[in-house]
């Protein structure tokens, strides 16, 4: 009952409820949960309440798994943790040899039946899609389906870390470790960000909190704080699947298209930092470059420069655009033209709205 019990630890702490698993649990994650992950939630998600874990059977059998594994969406994170882990990993031991796609929040809530369906019919177009990736190197690619988001309709950010570890120990007994690819901040970003991700995101954790969700049979590895988000996509750039496949999109999960709509905030965020490297015309097949050009990429770069300060993404995109002489819009312009759009969401029809962000993007 590992993974079921994992899964409901983030809504039973948020209502104050303890918890008592009528099944077996694994020894080592009943211990870990009660001494040191209900402690650690509580630190750093102030939502959480203290709660204690029972179960009516506990045991310490070992597994005996070959799987190595890690979740594959096609974005800078996950592409990053196979390139490392499959392509440079020379030891079997440690090498990926299988891949997993998990609707656990990713594709859309859940808290209605319709939402449900639509995060479903998500799932399966973006499993489709990713799919001819791990088929052309002949890894299993598993899609694990779930109704787990019901449960925290909190949003999928804040609560990620802990769901996709509830659906990969429903299949403990095929690995014996798995990757979790991280957020895309580094270690030092997560330490001296730590109050622009407190109560936000459970990245903010993951080093920690991964190892104390593993059990006898599964080990469990955050992976990639050790680069920013920039290093990454530096790391990975000239890889040629990047280029067919790399899917980033926020709107892809609550839209009907599996393709980046190259205006989101992550869409922006890649093509800013790919464009800064002169590579951005690399990616058409992947994104549609003209229309990120007309009509969002001065006003985005804009709020970049106004959020580098605060923003641990912005700062590492206007860093390296600077440092390759990429003229950028000075503080005052930006902040100005930023206050300015944010003014007109409250108080301007829509059209309207739309009709300025287009002309200040031509100018």
């Amino acid at each position: 009952m590992d993974g079921f019990l994992v899964g409901m630890i983030f809504p039973a702490m948020h209502y104050g409820e303890n918890i008592h698993v009528e099944g077996c649990v694994s020894s080592k994650l009943l211990f870990n949960l009660n001494q040191y992950v209900v402690p650690m939630l509580m630190a750093f998600l102030p939502a959480c309440k203290r709660i204690t874990i029972t179960a009516t059977e506990t045991n310490s059998e070992q597994f005996n798994c070959s799987g190595v594994g890690t979740g594959f969406s096609g974005g800078v994170d996950s592409f990053c943790t196979f390139f490392d882990h499959y392509e440079l990993e020379a030891d079997s031991e440690n090498r990926i040899n299988s891949l997993i796609f998990l609707n656990v929040g990713s594709n859309g809530p859940g808290c209605t039946a319709e939402e449900l369906i639509a995060a479903r019919n998500k799932f399966y177009s973006r499993y489709n899609y990713l799919s001819k990736f791990p088929n052309e190197l002949g890894l299993d690619f598993i899609p694990l389906d779930s109704n787990l988001h019901s449960f925290h309709p909190w949003g999928h950010q804040l609560t990620h870390s802990l769901t996709t570890v509830s659906a990969v120990l429903i299949m403990q007994h095929m690995y014996r470790k798995y990757y979790y690819a991280s957020g895309g901040l580094s270690y030092l970003e997560l330490y001296k960000y730590h109050d622009f991700l407190l109560n936000r995101d459970t990245a903010l954790i993951d080093p920690m909190l991964l190892p104390l969700l593993s059990t006898e049979s599964i080990d469990f590895i955050s992976d990639g704080a050790q680069f920013t988000r920039v290093e990454k996509i530096l790391r990975i750039v000239d890889y040629e699947p990047l280029h067919r496949y790399l899917n980033v999109c926020i709107r892809v999960r609550y839209g009907k298209s599996h393709e980046n709509c190259s205006v989101c905030s992550k869409c922006c965020r890649t093509m800013m930092i790919l464009n800064s490297i002169g590579k951005l015309e690399e990616f058409y097949h992947v994104f549609d470059i003209q229309k990120y050009k007309k009509k969002i990429e001065f006003l985005y770069v804009c709020q970049q420069v106004v959020l580098q300060f605060k923003d641990p993404f912005a700062r590492n995109s206007i860093e390296l655009a600077k440092k390759n002489d990429i003229k950028l819009p000075s503080f005052l312009i930006s902040y100005s033209l930023v206050s300015l759009v944010n003014f007109a969401r409250t108080c301007v029809p829509a059209v309207i709205l739309s009709k300025i962000k287009a002309i200040i993007n031509r100018h």
